[in-house]
């Protein structure tokens, strides 16, 4: 059985590189286009099967019943993430994102969620599904429909099964709808734009003050991208901080920044699930991230091994987690 469940979105990403984003009504030149797999759940799925090893990770998501269903599952498969749990919709697409990325790495994403949106509690009564919930050590949460993260979480409690959860396009349903979920799951994820969505603030100390403030149980961690990441340790107040990786100090460069984030999260939770420390984990989630954004694929994450030996050359290199309490 899978140490690790993920659940979220599975998109067919069709990437065009320009060498600007373009501004409103402006038309910019592709220089270049690429069709590959990816979405959050499948994203933080294989980050993380590429460090826990085959049919370790099992994902639960949904895809239509058309071309892109069959590649999006044999790509899976070959990374050596367990399948059983997709469900093909009929009479739906598969989900597809439309991206713009500059020379510089960054991007804009236009998403149609398609079959991702037609997932349904019902569909984790299936035995195999519900045999992956049981046996598993951890559950990733990314973007699925906000039914199915009640139910996961509430499946979870019963299990006592910790739960990470990178909510991504659902923070646009407000704090309201969200804080009763957040206060469950063990270590929640935000990016900047997610937490100035949910907290009315891009500075990073006012976000911290706020997640303080609101007294939640739970660890919660802002990526940050360029400017590493920030955790926040809920009962004592003291924020781990870890700096973004040295890429040109490894001889490294930026190429494409999609997937990032989903990178960070797939491994921050397989190396929890490895036991790791919780500082470990978000040292070993900023390196990942870090080298994905040096491909030029959605899913450019790395292999256990590599990661741990970049990890390991960049901690000479001044690459160190700073711990400060939170004032």
């Amino acid at each position: 059985m899978a140490k690790m469940v993920v659940c979220g979105a599975i998109n067919w990403d069709i990437s065009c590189f320009v060498e600007r984003l373009p501004s409103p009504g402006e038309e910019v030149q592709v220089k270049q286009i690429t069709r590959v797999s990816g979405g959050t759940g499948g994203n933080v799925a294989v980050a993380a099967a590429r460090i826990l090893g085959l049919k370790e990770v099992a994902l639960i998501g949904a895809l239509g019943e058309d071309d892109i269903a069959r590649q999006q599952v044999a790509a899976l498969d070959a990374e050596g993430v367990i399948t059983e749990g997709i469900k093909q919709i009929p009479r739906e697409e598969s989900g597809q994102a439309y991206i713009l990325v500059d020379q510089n790495g960054q991007n804009v994403i236009a998403s149609s969620l398609g079959a991702n949106a037609k997932l349904h509690p019902q569909h984790l009564n299936n035995p195999r599904t519900k045999g992956l919930l049981q046996e598993c050590q951890s559950i990733v949460l990314t973007d699925p429909p906000l039914a199915i993260v009640a139910e996961l979480i509430s499946l979870a409690s019963q299990r006592s099964i910790p739960v990470l959860w990178d909510p991504g396009i659902l923070v646009s349903l407000g704090w309201e709808a969200l804080h009763s979920f957040i206060k469950q799951v063990d270590i929640l994820f935000l990016n900047e734009t997610e937490a100035t969505a949910l907290f009315g603030t891009s500075e990073l100390y006012r976000s911290l003050q706020r997640l303080q403030e609101l007294g939640l149980p739970n660890h919660t961690v802002l990526k940050l991208g360029a400017q590493g990441a920030a955790m926040l340790e809920p009962s004592t107040g003291v924020v781990a901080e870890v700096p973004a990786l040295p890429l040109k100090d490894l001889g490294l460069s930026v190429i494409n920044t999609v997937g990032c984030g989903d990178v960070f999260a797939g491994a921050f939770a397989a190396y929890r699930t490895l036991k790791a420390s919780i500082q470990k984990s978000l040292t070993m989630a900023s390196v990942a991230a870090g080298l994905n954004a040096t491909q030029p694929e959605t899913r450019g994450s790395p292999e256990r091994a590599t990661l741990e030996g970049v990890e390991q050359r960049s901690r000479k290199l001044g690459f160190t987690l700073q711990e400060r309490q939170l004032s």
